[in-house]
């Protein structure tokens, strides 16, 4: 009977062919929770689509040496979703978003401020961990980009004019009175877009109004009331699916 092995992988960005050390933590993980071996064979990905072949050479207590091969390239996932997201009041719940949206297949993920935000503390090193620790499991190619988070008039600017733009906010009366398409039906295949989901507390109808003018389309998830990290995920999952198709 044949075994099919999948062999463990380290994230190593800016790495070339040649002599390599391991970085602090992924070196940690190989040597003390795997107890590599001389001559244990692993792939090193740099997150940008390039995976290398690596063969230990030097084990020490906190530290690896690797002589790393001729890398397999594969291309970056297009079309390409933009996610504007709120961070969680609970960092634990956005980091449940940061992992299952980077297997699910998001391209970039943009926190932003807004009004109603109850987080206020960016823990960027932390998030881009949770990401890097995902891509490696489900074994992705392209690591997610983590953008820093800023306020909602800033990342709305710094989206690209050509990506289409959808909007999840709660109908309650205060919100403008605009028709809401479902998500599933107004997502284009084949085209790169950007979605924006709110915090626990919904958009103020001010901010609602900023998202109109910039060219977002209202869109709802169905009638049900969802999670800042539930809406998001729904956001990648829908993105996917409908371009799975293409």
């Amino acid at each position: 009977m044949a075994f099919f092995v999948v062999m463990r992988r380290f994230y190593a960005p800016n790495i070339q062919p040649g002599p390599h050390t391991l970085g602090p933590d992924e070196a940690r993980h190989l040597v003390q929770v795997l107890r590599a071996r001389l001559g244990d064979t692993v792939e090193l990905a740099d997150g940008r689509g390039a995976v290398f072949p690596a063969e230990v050479v030097s084990i020490e207590k906190r530290q690896a040496s690797l002589m790393v091969g001729v890398p397999e390239c594969y291309p970056e996932p297009s079309p390409q979703l933009t996610i504007l997201v709120a961070p969680t009041k609970h960092t634990d719940r956005f980091e449940w978003f940061l992992e299952k949206a980077c297997e699910c297949g998001v391209s970039r993920v943009m926190p932003i401020w807004t009004a109603r935000s109850e987080r206020k503390v960016e823990k960027y090193e932390r998030w881009h961990r949770t990401l890097v620790e995902a891509m490696k499991q489900s074994r992705r190619t392209w690591l997610p980009e983590l953008l820093p988070a800023r306020p909602l008039e800033e990342a709305i600017e710094g989206l690209d004019k050509e990506v289409w733009r959808g909007l999840a906010h709660c109908p309650v009366p205060e919100h403008p009175e605009w028709k809401r398409q479902s998500m599933v039906q107004a997502l284009p295949a084949g085209k790169n877009a950007a979605i924006a989901i709110g915090p626990e507390g919904d958009f103020t109808p001010g901010e609602i109004e900023h998202f109109g003018r910039s060219g977002f389309l209202p869109v709802t998830m169905g009638q049900h009331r969802l999670r800042t990290e539930t809406a998001a995920i729904y956001a990648v999952q829908a993105f996917h699916i409908i371009n799975s198709k293409t």
